[in-house]
Formats: structure tokens, sequence, C-alpha cells
């Protein structure tokens, strides 16, 4: 019987790597201005967020929900790690599709939501997804060689 084999530790540093990028992929260095432009908001609820920040609560879930995923990310790739032992594929290799497959099943479909029901732009799409599709090759990579 399948026993999972999650290390903890690598679990731990995708989650905060993936937190990372996610600090990255919306500071104005990569996509906030698009990503601004294209959440729509008027000047005012701008001047209201630069004046009161946004606080420690939307770190604190966007951390947890990436740990949620690391975790899970982990034992998906454990198990593709099992199942593929001996088709010569690398870890890295199976890190990145689990990474790829999770994003496109999950991430990528369920995202269209936010355009069919929301009435959100391409743009919005391309930028929230794009971050989730780097941040799950990293944390796939991660969690498939740091064994």
């Amino acid at each position: 019987m399948y026993e999972p084999n999650i290390n903890i530790l690598a679990v731990l540093v995708s989650a905060v790597i993936f937190f990372i990028i996610g600090g990255l992929w919306y500071s104005p260095i990569l996509f906030a201005n698009p990503w601004i432009k294209a959440m729509g908001f008027s000047d005012e609820k701008l001047k209201e967020m630069k004046e009161k920040g946004p606080g420690a609560k939307p770190f604190i879930i966007s951390f947890i929900g990436g740990l949620v995923m690391a975790f899970v990310t982990a034992h998906i790739v454990d198990f593709m790690k099992v199942v593929f032992a001996d088709s010569g594929m690398s870890n890295l290799t199976i890190g990145l599709t689990a990474g790829f497959w999770l994003w496109l099943g999950y991430i990528a479909t369920y995202s269209l939501n936010a355009i069919s029901y929301e009435s959100k732009s391409w743009t919005f799409y391309f930028i929230n997804t794009g971050y989730q599709l780097v941040g799950l090759f990293i944390m796939g990579a991660i969690l498939a060689v740091w064994v």
C-alpha cells in the first residue's frame, strides 16, 4: 500500500517561496500597474488603499492558502514519483509536470469564472493565473527534488 513520504520542511520552504513570488509578481517591478488597471479600481479606491494599507489579514490568508497548496502538491508529486519510478523521468521533470497539471486542471479552469461571471478582463486572468503557473512550477520542482 502506498504511504506518502512528505518532507514538511520542503512544504514550508516552497510555501514561503510561493508567497515571495506573489509579492514580486504583484509589485511595481512586475505586474502591479496592469493588475490594478485590470481590477478597475477608481482613483478614490486607490487613494484609500494607499492610506490604509492592506493590513496583515490578506497576507496571512494568502500564506495559509499557499501552505495548503504546497502540502497537496507534495502529495501529488510524491505519488507521481512512485508511479513514474521506472519511466526514466527525473524528479525535476515530475515536479514540473505535477505543477503544470495541477495548474491546468484547477487554477486555469476555475479562474475562467472571473471572466465568465465577474466581468474581469483577460489581462486580469493572465496575470493571476500566470503567477499560479510560475509558482506551481517552482513549488513542484522544490518538492520533487528536495527529498
